[in-house]
């Protein structure tokens, strides 16, 4: 592993999990009208990262709703990148203002914890900001519930 995935490791403090889980974003930001269904690709207690029709800003205030708890949570966009040339869809990484298991993800890997924790996101840094977010693998690997 080159040493670029080093900080990603050290702030990384829950195992990703694949899921496809429908929810529902809805922008916060005055004067960003946005609301879309999407399905999450990855998730884990600090956050997910969708699949969307249109690019969202980093920072911007999020609502997550029809969660499979039943509850909406406050995030933000953490990151947001184009897929692919046309710019179609764009991958969002989407933090949580409180790190938790909103998504009912049932058993649990052992680092999801089971109170609830401030998230803190990292500012990206400049010169990497439009790789691609999720090209750098947690040692600890992905966890898929069911599977043997």
């Amino acid at each position: 592993m080159d040493s670029t995935a080093a900080p990603a490791e050290a702030t990384r403090r829950s195992t990703r999990i694949r899921a496809q889980i429908p929810i529902q974003i809805v922008s916060l930001a005055p004067g960003v009208a946005f609301s879309e269904h999407c399905h999450t690709l990855v998730v884990n207690t600090e956050g997910c990262g969708v699949r969307l029709t249109r690019a969202l800003e980093p920072g911007t205030p999020l609502s997550l709703e029809e969660l499979p708890c039943g509850k909406s949570v406050r995030a933000r966009v953490a990151n947001c990148v184009p897929l692919g040339t046309g710019s179609r869809y764009w991958l969002v990484g989407i933090a949580l203002e409180r790190q938790e298991n909103v998504w009912c993800i049932q058993p649990t890997p052992a680092n999801w914890g089971s109170e609830p924790q401030p998230s803190v996101v990292p500012e990206p840094p400049a010169e990497k900001s439009r790789q691609w977010p999720y090209s750098f693998f947690s040692k600890k690997g992905e966890a898929h519930p069911g599977r043997k």
